[in-house]
This record gives structure tokens, C-alpha cells and sequence, in this order.
């Protein structure tokens, strides 16, 4: 009777030592999750940052630029500083 009362105690035995592992695994993989959302949010962030400066350049390459003599061409009578 010894050995049939020591199956199902190794079977449980068993099931508990499995579900521990499983559990430490689902700790692991949620800190992994956290940590990969917490990296999401930061690139999410820098790259709403690079869109908004890639409009700023694209708006300004429709400008005219400025109108500025170079500085070679700068006489006594004209300004070196157009502004």
C-alpha cells in the first residue's frame, strides 16, 4: 500500500514543482513585457519628436531664403550685415 500512496504523492509533488516553474516564468516574461512596453513608450515618443521636426524642415524648404550679399562682396558702402 506504501507504493500506491507514493504515486500520488509524487504526481502532486510533481504538479506543484511544475506549476512553481510556470509561475516563476510568468513573473519573467511580465517584467520582460514591462520593460519592452516602458522601451515602446520612449522610441513612440522620440519618433512623434522627429516627425514634428521633419515638418518644421519641410515648411521651411518652400521658403525663399534671404537675400545676403556674400562677404566678399561687402563694400564700404554696403552693410556686411543685412539684418
Amino acid at each position: 500500500m506504501s507504493q500506491e500512496s507514493s504515486k500520488p504523492d509524487q504526481r502532486i509533488e510533481n504538479l506543484e514543482l511544475s506549476a512553481g516553474y510556470a509561475e516563476r516564468h510568468i513573473e519573467v516574461l511580465s517584467a520582460e513585457i514591462a520593460q519592452l512596453n516602458k522601451a515602446m513608450s520612449s522610441l513612440l515618443s522620440r519618433i512623434d519628436r522627429l516627425e514634428s521636426r521633419i515638418v518644421e524642415i519641410n515648411d521651411k524648404v518652400g521658403e525663399t531664403p534671404p537675400m545676403v550679399p556674400p562677404p566678399h562682396s561687402a563694400g564700404p558702402d554696403v552693410p556686411r550685415d543685412p539684418l
